[in-house]
């Protein structure tokens, strides 16, 4: 005898079935919303502050940054766009703070602070560890020889991150870490054989150093470019 088939049987599946869809698809809606809001919000800025001019213009999209990165969330590039519009120029010299200066401090550790979420988040992104090192260099009581050399790691070929790189090294005692020596020489040594357009970097890095990151410079230039050494020797700042 053939068994009647009763639709009956199979109501609990489908209505479990049912449920979980509506659930995913409130789900993925929600996510929709929460990606969508944040790119709206989201300020369109430069890649990274590679300059006083630029750093200024980071600053006043700040609020909507910060905005973004806290509906994000879990999003680490947005913590790092955050920290970003927080620190002040980076790009300059490297000196103790006078008390003008002073003010600058808090704005130094609320972007580090937003730079150490954004490589906890996302420790691929270079510009967090770059951000660390220059708030550490400039007087956070850090030593900048780590987020620095974390920085070559997850990023080695950002051509716009090195002018910083090598000034935040060579005007700071992250130079006397022989594994940063090794990055920062290599450095140097491809700008000299194969990025000549680069050179000014050198010269502004050299400018600025301390004397233990000038005779780095200058070990380093040797015999591949005679002529940029002797340059470099002749405008040698006194310190």
């Amino acid at each position: 005898m053939t068994p009647k088939f009763d639709l009956r049987m199979f109501l609990p599946a489908l209505n479990w079935f049912g449920l979980g869809t509506t659930i995913f698809a409130a789900i993925l809606g929600a996510a929709a919303v929460w990606l969508l809001s944040v790119e709206f919000i989201r300020p369109v800025l430069p890649f990274f502050p590679v300059d006083a001019a630029t750093a200024e213009a980071m600053a006043a999209h700040r609020t909507a940054a910060g905005a973004a990165a806290r509906i994000g969330l879990i999003r680490g590039e947005l913590w790092t766009d955050y920290a970003m519009t927080l620190a002040p120029d980076i790009s300059g010299e490297l000196a103790i703070p006078t008390s003008a200066q002073l003010s600058e401090m808090a704005s130094l550790e609320s972007a580090r602070a937003a730079a150490v979420a954004a490589a906890e988040l996302a420790p691929y992104d270079t510009r967090a560890w770059l951000l660390m090192a220059g708030t550490d260099a400039r007087g956070l009581g850090q030593k900048a020889a780590g987020p620095l050399k974390m920085s070559y790691y997850a990023g080695p070929n950002e051509l716009s991150l090195i002018p910083l790189r090598i000034k935040i090294a060579t005007q700071s005692d992250a130079i006397t870490d022989p594994e940063l020596q090794a990055l920062v020489g290599g450095e140097i040594r491809a700008i000299i054989t194969r990025k000549p357009g680069f050179k000014p970097v050198i010269v502004s890095a050299y400018r600025d150093a301390l004397p233990e990151g000038r005779r780095f410079i200058e070990s380093q230039v040797g015999d591949l470019d005679p002529k940029l050494l002797a340059s470099l020797r002749a405008t040698s700042p006194s310190r």
